[in-house]
Formats: structure tokens, C-alpha cells, sequence
């Protein structure tokens, strides 16, 4: 990691910092997708959306705070001017938002794609 002392530097920090926060946000839905299609369904009165609605949840929550702590603990580290910091701890947490935001989104338009998947079964059981 190099140290950000100019404003050219703290922009090309910040660009890159979206670009990973777009690439976790994917990961993190790829790693949802994985967990919600390891779960057996379950005979009888199926309830197993429900433990792929958690591990969902859980992936998110992690994944994004585990970007955002990375960021804030890490690579905040290396910008030397106090200015310059708090306008990366702006970035940070748009990061965060990035992060939260397009994973659910993407999410979303999967489960409801193929609704009758694993995936798709953690919105819930169909009205019929």
C-alpha cells in the first residue's frame, strides 16, 4: 500500500475503492448463492428458508462490514493528511452503502429470476 499525500493520489484511492466495493458486493452475493444452494431441503412442512434467509443475512452483514473495517482500519492507515482521511472515511462509508445496496440488489433480481430455486426460496413461501 502506497501513502496518500496529494489529492491526485486520494481520488485514485477513492475510484479504486468503488471498484472493490462493486467486486465485493458480487462476492458477496456469489457466497450467499453457494450457502442458500448447501442447504437440503426439508420433507414435510418445509422450512428450511428460513436457515437460507439467515446465512443471506449473515453473508451480507459480514461481508460488508468485514469491507468497510478493512478500509477504515487498514487502508486509512496510510493517508497521512487528517483532511484527506475524513474525506476517505466519506468515501468509507458510500463504500459501505455500495457494498449493502448491490448485493441485495442483485440479490433480489436472482431470487425473483428463478423464484423456484433454493435461492429464490428465501423470500418466502409462495401465495397460492
Amino acid at each position: 500500500m502506497r501513502n496518500v499525500q496529494t489529492l491526485p493520489q486520494l481520488q485514485d484511492l477513492q475510484t479504486e475503492t468503488f471498484i472493490y466495493a462493486a467486486v465485493v458486493a458480487i462476492a458477496i452475493f456469489l457466497v450467499a448463492f453457494l450457502i442458500a444452494n448447501m442447504i437440503p431441503y426439508q420433507g414435510g412442512n418445509d422450512r428450511s428458508y428460513i436457515k437460507r434467509r439467515i446465512g443471506f443475512i449473515v453473508c451480507v452483514v459480514l461481508g460488508a462490514l468485514g469491507f468497510w473495517l478493512y478500509n477504515n482500519l487498514y487502508v486509512s492507515s496510510f493517508i497521512q493528511q487528517v483532511a484527506f482521511r475524513h474525506q476517505f472515511a466519506t468515501t468509507n462509508l458510500i463504500c459501505l452503502a455500495i457494498t449493502i445496496g448491490g448485493s441485495v440488489a442483485v440479490s433480489l433480481i436472482v431470487m425473483f429470476v428463478f423464484r423456484h430455486s433454493k435461492f429464490g426460496s428465501i423470500l418466502g413461501k409462495e401465495k397460492k
